[in-house]
């Protein structure tokens, strides 16, 4: 199964999207999707460049939102969050993962994600970090 993952996109976590976007925008993307995430108290937007990976840029809708990239977000004004895959069968992958020896730990549990209309999660693992996983 980990053979089959899909790379999907990179996320970004940023104080401020506006000044984001707009950097990416000169480099050639273009917004695909914007959507509000009451859930998580996030605005995410994807953009996407010919020939580039896609990007996730994910903010705070309000300063005072309680969400899970303050962290992040705290002491930097923004960071590389978390790398996503699709995935068509997640308890074959967590199976492959532990086979592998590769410690993989779920931290937000199943949930609808409006921006890509699909049940997300995500993990993360002593390898490669935070990983999303879009269930298909």
């Amino acid at each position: 199964m980990i053979n089959e993952l899909k790379f999907n996109h990179i996320g970004i976590a940023v104080k401020d999207s506006k000044k984001s976007q707009k950097i990416f925008y000169k480099q050639g993307y273009t917004l695909i999707k914007d959507v509000i995430d009451k859930n998580q108290n996030i605005k995410a937007s994807l953009i996407r460049k010919e020939k580039q990976f896609d990007i996730e840029i994910i903010s705070k809708i309000n300063i005072n939102d309680k969400t899970p990239i303050d962290t992040l977000i705290q002491d930097n004004k923004s960071a590389i969050y978390h790398i996503c895959y699709e995935c068509k069968n997640i308890d074959k992958l967590i199976g492959d993962f532990k086979k592998e020896n590769i410690w993989f730990k779920n931290v937000v549990k199943r949930m609808h994600s409006p921006l890509f209309n699909k049940d997300v999660s995500f993990y993360v693992t002593d390898s490669i970090g935070v990983i999303e996983i879009i269930h298909v």
